[in-house]
């Protein structure tokens, strides 16, 4: 095409390339094309009303996944002319400086320099929320990348299925610890039930349902008609006393005063820590229902446990803090996979899609799902309902998540959660964290097809490959922790 005659697209070639008008109305009409399809494909209602225009705005759905593939693809452009020009202005568009982000350092939205990011900044995009947990998280290694065959990966989402699939093999309870966990269980019994003989002892949570972390605790129920009727302080003290002479554990908390009370303690053998409750038995009714549902969603193991492990990591995952509970967050993963529009349709298999999904999850509960209005219920397959119709809106604190109780619609189990806008702040970094690392590793893989060079900090460091690593980690407590484990197996 000469210079200045129109293209088939209306597109007028100028001396330096494509007009800014052409190339501002070729943006507009493919925002509107999605826009289009994101309407068909999602409830309005569910969005936070904030952010609705700019979901409008965003790719997500519309491009990114392929219908009937075994894979969600990327959308990332091919690395022609074109393909570069849209890569550059979507850049523009986003405000996304990829390697001013990786070195430190923050884009001014003044000016064309890079400025260095304060403080508060780093504790907005990645989570952490003091210097300590900042330090732990840059001794994190990921060791779980040695299974990983990279060789076999075409694309970025087959990265991330990869790693997701070699992390979840790297944390997931061994034999041993299993076994060393059940001997703790046996143990606590045993001691129970000599000084309280109508006492019965049964594990539940993440023990039950096989969700823990290496580190995770383990919580136990005594259900005990004696022990109802006696004062709760005087049990839970005839508890400690209990675990100690055992020599189950030389050193015992109380917690009285807590909504639910509870002695806790770390075994001398193993170091696990335990947490003991006294005739509490929703417990052992939401274990069978997360069991009933990790049998019909095959998925949402793997997805709980990088939930759990990220929001760990981040001291989030203790409602007393303020974070998610193990069970909010099983049933807001359950919630996930029920309402995906894909899923529901029967045109992706979430086994093969885990890593594209765990980012979308990020996603929805980081930047779009409408905490203020909508409440989120499991039955019937999976809906949404409306926080103030169902009388469950503190105008106080709007904020705050509500889930209902799969046992008991009447109770909203993560009510709790105070401190749900820094989780979900911090939900909203690790999205834009792993797509960024997700665009960077398409790039490099375009460039090593193309055979152009690829130059990493460090071509000898086996972690400049993963993805999952730029929110995950595993610390030397972890490892260390195994190595205690088999030394008393």
């Amino acid at each position: 095409m000469e210079n200045g005659e129109v293209g088939e697209d209306g597109e007028v070639e100028v001396e330096g390339g494509t007009s800014t008008r052409s190339r501002t109305k070729k943006r507009g009409e493919r925002r509107e094309r999605r826009s289009r399809s994101r309407d068909d494909e999602l409830e309005t209602s569910t969005i936070d009303p904030e952010l609705k225009s700019s979901y409008k705005d965003k790719d997500k759905s519309g491009d990114t996944f392929e219908a009937g593939g075994e894979f969600i693809p990327f959308d990332f452009p091919d690395s022609d002319d074109e393909g570069k020009k849209e890569r550059k202005e979507e850049r523009e568009e986003r405000k996304v400086f990829v390697r001013e982000w990786d070195r430190g350092k923050h884009w001014s939205a003044d000016g064309d320099s890079p400025r260095k990011r304060k403080a508060d900044e780093y504790e907005r995009d990645d989570g952490y929320e003091n210097k300590k947990q900042r330090v732990d998280a840059a001794s994190r290694k990921a060791p779980w990348i040695e299974n990983v065959d990279w060789k076999r990966c075409n694309n970025v989402a087959e990265m991330l299925q990869q790693e997701v699939e070699a992390f979840i093999e790297y944390i997931a309870p061994t034999h041993e610890e299993d076994e060393l966990r059940g001997l703790v269980i046996d143990l606590v019994r045993k001691a129970v039930t000599q000084q309280f003989p109508d006492a019965e002892v049964f594990p539940f949570g993440s023990y039950e349902t096989k969700l823990y972390l290496p580190l995770g605790d383990i919580d136990i129920v005594i259900q005990s008609e004696s022990m109802a009727y006696s004062n709760k302080v005087t049990v839970l003290h005839a508890l400690a006393n209990v675990m100690k002479r055992s020599g189950i554990t030389d050193k015992v908390s109380i917690i009285a005063k807590a909504k639910v009370p509870i002695i806790k303690f770390v075994t001398t053998h193993g170091r696990f820590s335990v947490d003991i409750s006294i005739n509490q038995a929703n417990g052992l009714g939401a274990v069978r229902m997360v069991n009933q549902f990790i049998a019909e969603l095959p998925a949402l193991r793997p997805l709980v446990m990088i939930i759990k492990a990220f929001l760990s990591q981040r001291s989030m995952n203790e409602v007393f803090t303020g974070g998610l509970g193990s069970f909010s967050i099983v049933c807001m993963a359950v919630s996930f996979l029920q309402m995906h529009p894909k899923i529901r349709r029967g045109e992706i298999d979430p086994e093969k899609n885990l890593g594209v999904l765990v980012i979308e999850f990020f996603e929805l509960y980081g930047c779009y799902f409408n905490y203020q209005e909508v409440g989120i219920s499991l039955r019937d397959g999976g809906t949404y309902f409306s926080k103030a119709q169902r009388g469950w809106l503190d105008y106080h604190k709007t904020f705050l998540l509500s889930i209902e109780d799969p046992g008991d619609p009447s109770n909203d189990i993560s009510r709790g959660s105070y401190g749900i806008t820094r989780v979900r702040t911090t939900l909203a970094g690790a999205h834009g964290i792993l797509t960024a690392a997700a665009y960077m590793h398409a790039g490099i893989i375009t460039s090593r097809r193309e055979g152009r060079d690829v130059h990493l900090r460090n071509r000898n460091h086996p972690e400049d490959t993963s993805i999952l690593s730029s929110v995950l980690g595993i610390t030397q407590e972890v490892r260390l922790g195994s190595l205690w484990i088999w030394d008393d197996c």
